[in-house]
């Protein structure tokens, strides 16, 4: 199982960095030796299918503004059937789902799924490296989700012996 886990936003906008702060305390609980690539993307569109092209299985994590929700809030979904959040489209270019289709299209290999794991955002407009109280109690939650995901696809993590000096844990 090829996995890319992608943490998606602006890293000094505040609440919009909350997929790339998530994605970096998951890479502290991987083992040394995973399977499971993490990567930060910046933008979404075509740029942000560059970062999946070669994996069988994504899960990408980003902030959202639905005005629906409180901040903090988790909302989970598959790309195809999910809402489209800021940094998953692009208005210079196309939207994620239609430039997987393009790459589909063009014969080059995508995830067979993409899951989406958004945050409800409060402030993505301040020039900050901080989150947000509410949105930064979310990130260890949704840590502890994903990694029970890939528990569940490569392997159990929660038994595997910490590396001494490090937050990192070895099979």
């Amino acid at each position: 199982m090829k996995l890319v886990v992608v943490g998606l936003g602006n890293p000094v906008m505040s609440d919009d960095s909350v997929g790339i702060k998530t994605v970096r305390e998951l890479a502290k609980k991987l083992p040394a030796n995973s399977e499971v690539i993490i990567k930060e993307a910046y933008a979404g569109g075509l740029r942000l299918m560059d970062e999946l092209i070669g994996y069988e299985q994504a899960i990408i994590v980003d902030s959202i503004v639905t005005d629906k929700y409180k901040p903090g809030t988790i909302i989970k979904s598959d790309l195809q059937t999910s809402f489209i959040s800021r940094n998953l489209s692009c208005s210079h270019d196309l939207d994620l789902i239609s430039a997987l289709e393009l790459a589909r299209i063009s014969g080059l290999k995508c995830p067979e799924k993409i899951s989406v794991w958004a945050i409800e955002a409060k402030d993505i407009w301040t020039f900050s490296e901080m989150l947000t109280a509410q949105v930064s109690q979310a990130v260890p939650l949704v840590v502890q989700e994903i990694e029970q995901v890939i528990d569940g696809l490569v392997g159990n993590l929660t038994n595997m012996e910490p590396v001494p000096g490090t937050n990192r844990r070895q099979g």
